[in-house]
């Protein structure tokens, strides 16, 4: 079946364009590749680039089960086995280029990555999206049966943690990004672990929703202050103050609450009457996964 279809066989609009963002990327850095423009190491940008957008596209699968339910928008569930399975080939591509980097020398390879930490837990995280990318498919669904396939496709979350800590240490001094992608994957933990804690029929009030995301961009200022303090022994207050002055530019703290504004008006514009009164619509319970 073609990929923009959907299981009745009818054209999607929403998987075509899902389709054509998640290989945009790819383009470009065969583009890029093509043009000479990936700078001085073009090997080591593309291993970069393509780990990194398998890294985004693992965000956006975990992403699907907020924006489905607090903007009331079921069909994008259509779309989430799609984007984890691009997440998990992009890495596949992301460990060949590696390979190739190092001259097809495998015993250097896992030298390397026995050796270099940073490079294990990526590895290890490696290994585990692609147990996730290889049963994601309806085959193993009925031979797994669907509670051992849930079960086992929520180590997602383990995963996840895994890549942010090997972006983090991999990027040495360079992580801006490793902390605004990890406030964000803190909030979708935090989502999760609210809808376990408190089940409900209907979604958490937009207020509820926001207030996370306050929480939890601010916990990712201090953390970010936290770590220069360490690193560089910079006082926490001043980079605070830098962080809000814009001195240093747009912080990691201001993206996750960007993020979180818009999830937050999705929600808002989703909004309907009942009974005199504006709030989300109820909806049938659905798994945080």
């Amino acid at each position: 079946m073609a990929l923009w279809h959907d299981k009745r066989g009818r054209f999607s609009i929403l998987r075509a364009v899902t389709l054509v963002v998640l290989i945009a990327p790819l383009l470009a850095l065969i583009y890029f590749t093509a043009t000479h423009d990936l700078g001085a190491r073009p090997r080591t940008e593309a291993i970069h680039e393509v780990g990194l957008w398998g890294l985004r596209f693992l965000m956006a699968s975990l992403l699907i089960t907020p924006l489905r339910r607090i903007g009331r928008y079921a069909m994008l569930i259509d779309v989430r086995r799609m984007i984890g399975v691009a997440s998990a080939l992009y890495m596949v591509l992301h460990f060949i280029l590696y390979i190739v980097d190092e001259a097809y020398d495998l015993s250097v390879v896992i030298s390397e990555i026995v050796l270099r930490i940073y490079l294990t837990i990526g590895f290890t995280a490696w290994l585990g999206i692609m147990v996730l990318g290889l049963t994601s498919n309806d085959y193993m669904v009925r031979q797994l049966g669907g509670l051992r396939w849930r079960n086992l496709h929520r180590l997602v979350y383990p995963i996840t943690v895994f890549a942010c800590v090997h972006y983090f240490l991999q990027s040495q001094l360079q992580v801006f990004e490793p902390t605004w992608i990890s406030g964000i994957f803190v909030w979708l933990m935090l989502y999760r672990f609210l809808h376990w804690r408190f089940p409900r029929q209907d979604e958490f009030p937009l207020t509820v929703i926001a207030g996370t995301w306050l929480l939890v961009g601010a916990l990712t200022f201090l953390l970010e202050a936290f770590g220069f303090w360490l690193a560089f022994r910079a006082p926490p207050l001043l980079v605070l103050l830098a962080d809000f002055t814009f001195r240093a530019g747009v912080r990691p703290g201001w993206y996750v609450w960007g993020a979180g504004l818009i999830v937050t008006l999705i929600g808002a514009i989703r909004l309907r009457p009942a009974g005199g009164s504006f709030r989300l619509a109820t909806s049938s319970p659905a798994r945080t996964e």
